[in-house]
């Protein structure tokens, strides 16, 4: 019985400050993880935008070359943030519209993200690129780091921390609110609530 009571003591002391020292770990993953659940939304995104100047009127068929000729050592490239630069690469054009005033081209698989437009009349470009600001690409990158990114360190370490906590808090509650009474209903529900969402 007395070493049983050590047991939950020590428990306690763990699971406290263990539970400290994951609190900021969590509000960043738990942010980064709103960021991500909502993403086909661009809520969080910011638009960056190049602009250049070609020959007027050009037809469709000549026109791509000469938009990836314009961009190529565009100036402004150099303001852009080294994770939007790296996404401004032209390529997957594909028509979203052409009238007698513009022609619209999609630039990415994803819809909405890059975005060249050109007027006829006036020869202007328009290349309109969507990502997260640097600060939330962080945030977003730690989150879905692999094995390969330092970050991955930090997440294993979490995730094992996290493990701790969720099966050290059986331990600790005794009596009509313990684990055996009415944790394990709870547990289960949360069990539940899982596959649910999983094979909806």
């Amino acid at each position: 019985m007395k070493r049983n009571k050590k047991l939950s003591v020590l428990l306690r002391e763990w699971h406290r400050d263990l539970g400290y020292l994951v609190i900021g770990i969590t509000i960043i993953y738990s942010l980064s993880g709103i960021i991500l659940s909502v993403r086909d939304l661009h809520l969080f995104e910011k638009e960056y935008v190049l602009t250049a100047k070609i020959e007027k009127s050009l037809q469709e068929e000549r026109l791509k070359d000469k938009i990836i000729l314009a961009f190529d050592k565009n100036e402004e490239k150099k303001e852009l943030p080294t994770h939007v630069l790296k996404k401004s690469v032209l390529n997957d054009f594909e028509l979203l519209e052409d009238n007698p005033e513009l022609i619209i081209y999609q630039i990415s698989r994803k819809k909405d993200m890059k975005v060249v437009t050109y007027y006829k009349n006036s020869g202007e470009l328009i290349y309109s690129i969507s990502a997260y600001p640097t600060f939330i690409n962080v945030l977003v990158n730690a989150h879905k780091s692999s094995s390969e990114d330092k970050w991955a360190y930090l997440a294993l370490a979490y995730s094992v921390i996290l493990f701790f906590l969720a099966i050290s808090a059986i331990f600790m509650v005794k009596g009509k609110y313990g684990f055996r009474q009415r944790g394990i209903y709870i547990t289960l529900a949360g069990v539940a609530l899982v596959l649910l969402f999983l094979y909806l």
